[in-house]
């Protein structure tokens, strides 16, 4: 197990972090709104999809030999999940912290749907060209 997360982190953990680093930076430096965040929810969610079929595959332990497509789709309900409690955080954020994230439902559901967008183009281009990914 200590091998899959030493392999994990040095092959795939960059992905995620850098759209999340990525997001702060541009954030910080344009603002979140109107570019920024939607093309980070998007990028956030084809890294998600990328890293977690990845730690998919490398854990046959766990899941055994699943085919293609079933790692794909449990990539893509993983994203799915992820971008949900991501969504459930910046909602208590603006609760508890008094931070002005969500602005609407419209605006968590664009997220949500950007994520899962993001999710299908990686799963995808990982199909295609799997070299690529």
């Amino acid at each position: 197990m200590k091998a899959i997360l030493k392999q994990l982190a040095r092959e795939v953990a960059w992905a995620p972090i850098t759209v999340f680093v990525a997001h702060e930076v541009a954030g910080g430096i344009f603002g979140h709104e109107p570019y920024v965040d939607p093309v980070m929810h998007f990028l956030g969610g084809a890294a998600m999809a990328y890293f977690l079929r990845r730690v998919a595959k490398l854990s046959p332990r766990l899941l055994g030999s699943p085919s293609a497509l079933a790692l794909d789709l449990l990539a893509f309900g993983m994203t799915g999940f992820v971008a949900i409690v991501w969504e459930f955080g910046e909602l208590g954020s603006d609760i508890f912290l008094g931070t002005n994230i969500q602005f609407s439902a419209a605006n968590t559901l664009r997220d949500l749907g950007l994520g899962l967008g993001g999710a299908v183009l990686a799963l995808l281009m990982q199909a295609r060209a799997p070299w690529v990914l």
